[in-house]
């Protein structure tokens, strides 16, 4: 039950909409394939977990996220106009909501979806500190690992470095979104 509600604020990635795949995996995917490819082909890929590289550099922007974010939730749960309340228009992005054991989906508001959206940012600026941290503390001692004269360590820390380079593009978009939402939309 716990565990369920520290990775509640992940829920935003089980909103159903015909389009939110996009913006949430396939841009992400693809910007982080183009990043990968470029550093891997272009550059040694361990450049970018090496003291100076481009995560080390990353870390310095995405700590200062979680704050923004947090501020950016209290602004949202705080704010007077009843409009915001209302269902998104067609097509309504929906959530499952359980009550009593029953399974329902819920059509969202703009204040649940962008709360949703913002708790989601701030947990993932999170994950991406520590994620940060962890690659650039060990990431090049795990890339040194060989199992069977199988460079296991190396395959693994560009496995992590792709699922990193997705979860930062993934942040980067929807925060984009959100501030479209903040900056446009809720004042229609």
């Amino acid at each position: 039950m716990i565990i369920g509600q520290l990775v509640r604020p992940f829920s935003y990635l089980s909103i159903r909409h015909p389009y939110k795949w996009v913006v949430d995996w396939l841009y992400p995917i693809i910007l982080a394939l183009i990043s990968f490819s470029s550093a891997y082909y272009f550059s040694d890929i361990l450049n970018i977990i090496k003291t100076g590289g481009a995560i080390q550099a990353l870390l310095s922007f995405i700590q200062s996220l979680p704050g923004f974010y947090i501020a950016a939730l209290a602004a949202i749960a705080t704010f007077g106009r009843s409009d915001i309340d209302e269902a998104l228009p067609e097509p309504t992005p929906k959530v499952i909501v359980r009550d009593g054991g029953i399974e329902n989906w819920v059509g969202l508001t703009r204040r649940r979806f962008l709360a949703m959206l913002f708790a989601f940012l701030t947990a993932q600026s999170i994950v991406l500190i520590i994620f940060s941290v962890f690659l650039t503390s060990y990431g090049i001692d795990i890339s040194k690992y060989t199992l069977n004269q199988i460079n296991f360590g190396f395959y693994l820390i560009c496995s992590s470095i792709l699922i990193y380079a997705i979860m930062f593009f993934q942040l980067i978009l929807a925060t984009f979104w959100g501030l479209y939402y903040l900056g446009h939309k809720l004042h229609e």
